[in-house]
């Protein structure tokens, strides 16, 4: 069978049809199209917006996950008790200064001199000022003054200078003012 004959046998029987088949024959064809297109179009576009939704949600939740064990860790962290330092005593001056050796040795520090320079009297300690003159590699003053910062608070760095020279190199000389906080004898 060939094209025309074809064309010619359907608009026929087109033809041949009365007025209520050809409406219903429009309508079954105008639906069999959107069902088509529907199932063709806008149902994949349907589903992926749908898959979009549920990505959009699932990653709020964990965004609020997040933000919930975010805050509670900060809480917890708040929660956590301040360190507490006490002031050694005024005649516990030596022990204060014989740590800090400790500490210098450690970090293989050689002290050149140790002076007061003073003493500041307030309300219930006593602050007194130190000039420490080191004999140090930059690593070892660096040790040195870590080691300071962690393990003794009390004992604060003002001031620090640090000089070497053709005859000193690798060392240097490392001049430290510091002020140590002492309890006033009551």
């Amino acid at each position: 069978m060939d094209l025309k004959t074809l064309k010619k046998t359907v608009t026929e029987k087109i033809t041949a049809l009365s007025l209520r088949e050809k409406i219903i024959f429009a309508i079954t064809l105008t639906t069999a199209v959107f069902v088509v297109l529907h199932m063709m179009l806008y149902s994949p576009a349907l589903k992926k917006v749908k898959l979009k939704k549920q990505m959009l949600q699932n990653i709020k939740k964990e965004v609020e996950a997040i933000n919930l064990i975010l805050s509670s860790q900060a809480a917890v962290q708040k929660v956590q008790p301040p360190e507490k330092i006490t002031l050694p005593d005024a005649e516990d001056l030596s022990g204060m200064l014989a740590a800090i050796s400790r500490e210098a040795n450690i970090a293989s520090v050689d002290f050149i001199s140790i002076s007061p320079e003073g003493f500041e009297y307030r309300d219930k300690f006593i602050v007194m000022k130190v000039k420490l003159e080191l004999r140090v590699r930059s690593r070892e003053l660096y040790d040195f003054l870590k080691n300071i910062e962690t393990r003794h608070k009390l004992f604060l760095i003002q001031d620090l200078k640090f000089e070497t020279n053709n005859v000193l190199y690798p060392t240097g000389i490392a001049i430290l003012k510091a002020g140590t906080y002492l309890r006033k004898k009551q």
